[in-house]
């Protein structure tokens, strides 16, 4: 990369508060190449290939650097969710999570307020014990589907998402055990993979942030659990959006910070005790900032039956339970959006601490995985519910080449001609790649209109081993 050109601003800030002797490694480092960093799904139970592999981290066990960056669009482990491609240092969020989990009893519902596109959602989704539930919003709306997609990719139906302002979930007071707040910062850590930002990047835009990040931490608040954590990060490195913000959230809403294990916070610099940052010159990953505040636990806890009783709080709810085909009612809980859609989300022990939860959740956008449709006890399985990890079989495989894996993700039809007509699931290398409805000359393609490869000309490779 180029040497980049710094706003003086930005310059004076960071000269604050990161030690002399390491000014010149880091305003090197922003010129440096990124890495690439790759999270395996511990749940597909994928190997990669020992010739790519830089490193493994040693706070995610499942992440790996890799020595160069391929071309992931034509890796069918990518597609299917096998992997995820994630910043090294946002993968401490889902591993903190991990260890936040052992404070309390299983069935716990989980917060990510931030959640698109993805990384730490799934990240997250994989530490989860069976019993607890992830709650995944992501408030702007362009954002929502590959949130959507990247966790029904990812396997695991332990979800529901949706697309709310922080504010909303004052409805759902005293509920969660843990909130994870990556907050939307000015973005100074992503300097240097993404570096339109610094030409955005404004000393009035980072007082903006901060005073947007105060704004969501409050409106949050009352949702967070009497002795909940809050799990409070940003990419960027000045201590207006950091430290400063962290002191005043605990107190002024009433918190106190929480130490972490030396293990998770391996290679970060604390400038204030029990805050911890990632620079791109001490770590393999970009700019990071990241705090735990534990509430108080002699708040007054709030009774949400008020919630309960309200139609103008339950309007919102975007789908009705309905009965699930046999295969799944044990296991799964089933939904309908407004649209026809067929939900079904993993069933745990927060159903019976929060029965509620599902008619309390301000404007969900999806329940659990979409599984295709159902009608007058016909199941037509989707693409979707195929990438379920833990999934009944129910239909016919088909193992087919790495050209024809593209055409599928390409959304074309198939010139296959498996032994039964009707739903079939397609497999390459023995792994889960979607459904496909086979007809006299074909296979139909069930692949996402939205998922769809879009490129033409796309060769087939992967980063996976399966030796």
């Amino acid at each position: 990369m180029e040497k980049i050109t710094l706003p003086k601003d930005f310059t004076d800030i960071v000269s604050a508060v990161i030690p002399t002797e390491g000014l010149s490694d880091f305003f090197t480092s922003l010129s440096a190449q990124p890495k690439t960093c790759i999270r395996l799904n511990p749940f597909k139970q994928q190997k990669l290939k020992d010739a790519l592999i830089e490193k493994q981290s040693v706070h995610c066990k499942d992440a790996f650097l890799l020595k160069e960056r391929p071309s992931f669009i034509g890796d069918p482990g990518w597609h299917c969710g096998s992997y995820y491609v994630q910043e090294l240092n946002s993968t401490r969020v889902g591993e903190a999570v991990r260890w936040l989990l052992n404070d309390f009893e299983p069935g716990c519902i989980i917060l990510d307020l931030c959640g698109a596109p993805g990384g730490k959602s799934t990240h997250i989704s994989s530490v989860l014990r069976r019993d607890d539930l992830l709650v995944a919003n992501e408030v702007i709306q362009s954002r929502n589907p590959i949130l959507i997609e990247n966790l029904s990719k990812w396997g695991l139906g332990n979800f529901v998402i949706t697309r709310a302002d922080a504010t909303d979930f004052q409805r759902v007071k005293s509920t969660f055990s843990i909130i994870a707040a990556d907050m939307p910062c000015s973005g100074e850590g992503m300097f240097r993979k993404d570096p339109k930002a610094i030409n955005e990047w404004s000393l009035q835009h980072v007082k903006l942030c901060a005073a947007r990040q105060r704004r969501i931490a409050e409106d949050i608040w009352p949702s967070l659990k009497p002795g909940g954590y809050f799990l409070y990060s940003t990419c960027t490195y000045n201590d207006i959006e950091n430290e400063e913000n962290v002191q005043r959230i605990c107190s002024e809403l009433g918190g106190e910070l929480v130490s972490l294990p030396a293990e998770l916070v391996n290679g970060c610099v604390s400038i204030q005790d029990n805050m911890y940052r990632c620079y791109p010159h001490l770590t393999d990953g970009e700019g990071f900032f990241m705090a735990i505040i534990r509430k108080f636990s002699d708040d007054t806890v709030l009774d949400t039956s008020e919630n309960r009783n309200s139609k103008k709080k339950k309007k919102n709810f975007h789908s009705k339970p309905i009965e699930l085909p046999l295969e799944l009612q044990h296991s799964w809980i089933g939904t309908e959006n407004r649209d026809g859609e067929i939900f079904i989300l993993k069933r745990g022990k927060w159903l019976d601490r929060y029965d509620d939860v599902l008619s309390l959740l301000p404007k969900s956008t999806a329940v659990g995985i979409p599984i295709g449709l159902y009608n007058k006890n016909l199941w037509k399985p989707s693409a979707a519910f195929d990438l379920l990890n833990d999934k009944p079989t129910i239909y016919p495989e088909l193992e087919i080449s790495m050209e024809e894996t593209i055409r599928y993700f390409q959304r074309e039809f198939l010139s296959l001609k498996p032994n039964n007509k009707g739903i079939v699931g397609l497999r390459w290398n023995g792994l889960s790649i979607g459904t496909g409805n086979a007809v006299n000359h074909g296979i139909n393609n069930l692949w996402p209109n939205a998922w769809r490869i879009l490129q033409k000309n796309v060769e087939g490779t992967t980063i996976l081993s399966f030796d």
